[in-house]
Formats: C-alpha cells, structure tokens, sequence
C-alpha cells in the first residue's frame, strides 16, 4: 500500500476547496482589476488610505497548468481516502466493539484468583473474634 500522509478533515476540505475553487474564481479571471490593502484586508474597491497591489499571478501557463493538475490529484486522492475511511468504518462496525474489560461484576470476579479455603476460614474467625469482642465491650461499658 503506498504512503498517504494523513490530513485533518478540516485542512483536507480547505485544501481541495481552494484548490478547485481559487482557478475559477472571478479575480484569477480578471486579472486586469486593481487590488486595494485596505489595513489588513484586500479589496477591489478603492478605501481610504488604502494601497493599490500588484496581485497579478507570476506564473506562466504551463505552470498554472501544472497547478490545475496537482489540484485534480489531490482531489482524486482526497475521495479515494474518503472512500477508504467508510469502508474501514463499515468493516468496524460489523466487527462490533472490542471488550477492554469485564463485561459485569460477574465477569470481575471471575477474572479474580480465588483465595484459599484455608485463609478464607482464618479470616471468618478473625472477624467473628472481633464482633464479639466489640459486643462484649459494649456490653459490659452498658
């Protein structure tokens, strides 16, 4: 299987939207419109005391050309990993969900070691003694 490096959803989604979006755009199209910086935004409307930018795209045609392509093939990637990602999720969920632990409290004690008859009489008797120890002392301070 090659290597597809992973993305985010969200910077998936923003890479194929700019990708396919940016080329049709209405300013890649009119390139001859002037651009403003308006503080810290652009505009194509004059602003006052905003500068006009040169935003003309330096590239050559064969280069543009290049970067439509590169953009069909991360868009192509894109759904092949989405398609990729639902066929994993559908074979989870017919598989169930894994037990990391005891299902019930019966499953608990069972994965516990049982202890020993011997130490299980020794502690009966200890806290019989003791009952009657406080029961006696009760008793008596009545």
């Amino acid at each position: 299987m090659p290597y597809r490096p992973h993305l985010s959803k969200p910077a998936l989604s923003f890479a194929l939207w700019a990708g396919l979006l940016l080329p049709a755009s209405p300013g890649a199209q009119a390139q001859d419109a002037p651009v403003y910086r308006c503080g810290n935004s652009y505009s194509a409307k004059p602003c006052p005391g905003g500068k006009a930018v040169d935003a003309a795209d330096p590239r050559n045609a064969t280069q543009q050309q290049e970067a439509r392509a590169a953009a069909q093939r991360d868009a192509a990637l894109a759904r092949e990993m989405k398609a990729e990602r639902i066929a994993d999720e559908k074979r989870a969920a017919r598989q169930g969900a894994a037990n990391v632990g005891p299902a019930s409290a019966g499953a608990a004690k069972a994965a516990r070691p049982a202890a020993p008859k011997a130490q299980k009489k020794k502690r009966v008797k200890v806290v019989k003694a003791a009952k009657a120890a406080r029961s006696g002392k009760a008793a008596a301070s009545r």
